[in-house]
């Protein structure tokens, strides 16, 4: 008995060694990728998400920028731990290599789940595949794609299993796991309707239903196909009254759903090398001599009810985010249903037979795909769409052009097919057979973990640019705050990603603020309300000013906070670089001068510029320079004026100009710069430059793409003392 029961427990581990090696193998690669990634630049999932964890690992509870929020998901909770390490970047290698762990983690349900229909080796074929997918590079991202794509793969166990045995226990565990899936991340939602439709196609399948169906006239035919007609308008007039979305798309933008929704399944089939896709499809339908099985009855179910479900969802996201914000492809949504592709493979490869009508059907499928996808070739990686990135890759390193790639891939489709159909010739031939579906799965698998390698050399090729432009030390905010509370404030904010690549890595900034709200989310980005005085304050009354900061960072030019300076840090910006302050503020927190209506570049835009001096102690002087140094364009001269008048607070409790009491006239043109000193008329005061002429240079010159409305380059100085006469030009 004892000798019986060791044997067992050394088979069950032997048996679980290829399986293990698989996870062992691949969470190397990942890891290895993952140490390479140098920063987060997928904004602003990933900031938001950090947000979220950092605030439940200190608070216990989800919050942005300090304000409360839900927490998306059961991913901010499960990386919360590694936020507690001080140290930032530790923080962030915890956090990145906990997900190599638990997104690989889907090698074990996809086993589970093959090991119902297939054999060992099959069912190894498909756990590799689930787990090597291009999607996988999102094992360096802080995204919930870590948590999701696993659980997902999971759940569809589950319910297999629960359909197949029948019993309690099976049952409520997936009841219990697809009720939790939109938990672990919203668009899981689609979990429970994965069960609710595996369960009526096992009812329709069954042989009671069948026997039912022998008896069926013509009449009853149309009656139930009348039925389901009125149930799915039914269904879609309840989603429609409880979902503006759902409204929106199937009452308006049907088509687009359609359309969007192919584009990811072809982004997805890209990645995948098509040939997952077909045989994946073609599977779904009984092959000729095909020994019925429950769990192959059951399995299918699942995998019909995860297509329909999951591509319905897709399509609709993606109609819906082209209506309201941009026209992408959304694989991102759609690969939770990879693993079924892959198992249903598995089962084309070990039985090596194939409905020849599906397999046909989904080579035309595929073909269809192949042919109206974008490839998106011009650019270096399309974050929502990892299964293009090999074609992406190809094209910057082999010069594949899109063109070469369709043709490729529609070999590829015609190829794989074509290979099928052999191995359904040859099923009887054993050896070639297994040979000939051994050579197709090592492909398949290579050209998957080729797409993958791509993905994340992309990823991490955007990541180094990302760390350039923030340049080391990142945590330089930290090393001077120590954790003191540290507002990130600035005017003119043409491209918001160096300020999140910095709240990112200095989790002493806990506000981010712009008074022209030209900074934005993840989390409340509003501006402060500001006395005459410069006094800062975020509520209705300026005696409760609500907040207060130890320290601010001072985005430069338009900022000036007053305060002690304690460090500076040069980033790039504009094809050059910018700066930072650090200025330990004084209490209660409040602006010495600010400016507005300046870009990055230092031009001025449409509503021309603003300066307001919110009091120095006495008068002084103001140095305005008005130029057109960097610009050669025949514009031809125009006219400027600059109005000095007393600073006053209007009724959006925001400073402004209130009559003019000095004006300096003059002409610019390109290449001058024209300087002027204007004596202040107190403390307290706000200059105004206005350029009459201005001009578009994209209109001068096609060949630039700035397409801004750009009046003049634009600076302030106050002095207290007039200086020497070096600076009076």
């Amino acid at each position: 008995m004892l000798a019986t029961r060791a044997r067992t427990s050394t088979d069950r581990l032997v048996a679980a060694l290829p399986l293990t090696g698989i996870y062992v193998v691949l969470c190397s690669v990942y890891l290895v990728e993952a140490w390479r990634r140098a920063t987060i630049w997928l904004f602003t999932d990933e900031l938001e998400t950090t947000q979220l964890s950092r605030s439940i690992a200190a608070t216990g509870h989800a919050a942005r920028r300090g304000v409360a929020h839900s927490s998306d998901g059961i991913y901010s909770y499960v990386t919360a731990p590694m936020w507690l390490f001080h140290n930032v970047a530790t923080g962030y290698a915890g956090v990145k290599y906990l997900d190599v762990f638990l997104m690989t983690s889907v090698v074990f349900p996809t086993y589970l789940l093959a090991r119902m229909i297939v054999g060992r080796k099959a069912a190894l074929f498909a756990a590799a595949g689930a787990a090597t997918i291009p999607s996988l590079a999102y094992t360096s991202y802080i995204v919930q794609e870590n948590v999701a794509y696993p659980y997902a793969a999971l759940c569809f166990f589950l319910i297999a299993k629960a359909l197949v045995t029948r019993r309690r226990s099976w049952i409520w565990v997936a009841i219990g796991a697809s009720a939790l899936a939109p938990e672990v991340r919203g668009e899981l939602i689609v979990i429970p309707i994965v069960f609710a439709f595996a369960a009526v196609f096992a009812i329709w399948s069954s042989a009671w239903a069948h026997e039912r169906r022998r008896s069926w006239s013509t009449g009853d035919w149309i009656g139930v196909v009348a039925l389901g007609a009125g149930a799915a308008i039914v269904i879609s007039a309840l989603l429609s009254r409880n979902s503006a979305e759902w409204y929106e798309i199937s009452t308006s933008w049907k088509h687009r759903a359609f359309v969007l929704g192919d584009w990811a399944a072809g982004s997805l089939g890209i990645g995948l090398g098509m040939v997952p896709l077909i045989a994946g499809l073609a599977s779904l339908f009984r092959a000729p001599g095909e020994q019925a099985s429950r769990e192959l009855r059951m399995v299918r179910c699942v995998m019909v009810g995860a297509f329909v479900s999951f591509g319905l969802y897709t399509g609709m996201k993606a109609a819906y985010l082209a209506n309201h914000f941009a026209t992408r492809v959304e694989e991102r949504n759609i690969i939770y249903i990879a693993p079924l592709l892959f198992i249903g493979t598995a089962l084309v490869f070990e039985r090596r037979r194939v409905n020849v009508l599906a397999l046909l059907g989904a080579t035309a499928y595929a073909f269809y795909l192949v042919a109206g996808t974008p490839f998106f070739m011009d650019r270096q990686l399309y974050s929502d769409a990892l299964g293009l990135a090999i074609l992406e890759q190809a094209n910057r390193y082999l010069v594949w052009t899109p063109q070469f790639a369709q043709w490729l891939l529609l070999g590829i489709v015609v190829g794989s097919t074509i290979w099928l159909l052999a191995l359904r010739r040859l099923a009887d031939r054993g050896r070639v057979a297994g040979a000939l579906a051994a050579t197709l799965a090592v492909g398949v698998l290579g050209w998957s973990l080729t797409g993958e390698i791509a993905a994340a050399a992309g990823t991490n090729s955007l990541g180094v640019a990302a760390a350039a432009t923030l340049r080391h030390p990142f945590q330089w905010v930290d090393n001077i705050a120590h954790g003191q509370p540290t507002i990130y404030l600035a005017q003119g904010v043409g491209d918001q990603g160096p300020e999140w690549l910095l709240e990112f890595w200095n989790r002493s900034i806990v506000t981010v603020s712009s008074p022209d709200g030209t900074l934005g989310g993840p989390g409340p980005a509003g501006g402060p309300n500001i006395t005459t005085s410069g006094k800062l304050y975020w509520t209705l009354d300026p005696l409760k000013p609500g907040r207060e900061y130890a320290y601010a960072v001072e985005d430069w030019p338009c900022i000036d906070l007053a305060g002690t300076f304690r460090g500076k840090h040069y980033y790039k910006a504009g094809g050059g670089f910018a700066s930072w302050k650090l200025i330990q503020l004084a209490q209660p927190n409040r602006l010495n001068a600010i400016c507005s209506g300046i870009y990055p570049g230092g031009w001025t835009g449409p509503n021309d510029s603003e300066y307001f001096r919110f009091g120095a102690g006495s008068q002084g002087w103001m140095r305005i320079v008005v130029s057109r140094r960097d610009w050669g364009g025949n514009t031809g001269p125009s006219p400027f004026h600059v109005y000095m008048g007393p600073l006053v607070e209007n009724a959006y409790n925001q400073p402004q100009i209130a009559s003019v009491e000095r004006e300096r006239k003059g002409t610019i043109d390109s290449f001058q710069t024209k300087v002027y000193w204007m004596r202040t008329i107190g403390p307290r005061f706000a200059v105004k430059v206005v350029v009459d002429k201005k001009f578009v240079p994209h209109t001068y010159d096609p060949g630039l793409s700035d397409t801004r409305t750009l009046g003049a380059e634009v600076t302030y100085t106050f002095f207290k003392n007039r200086p020497s006469a070096t600076l009076h030009k």
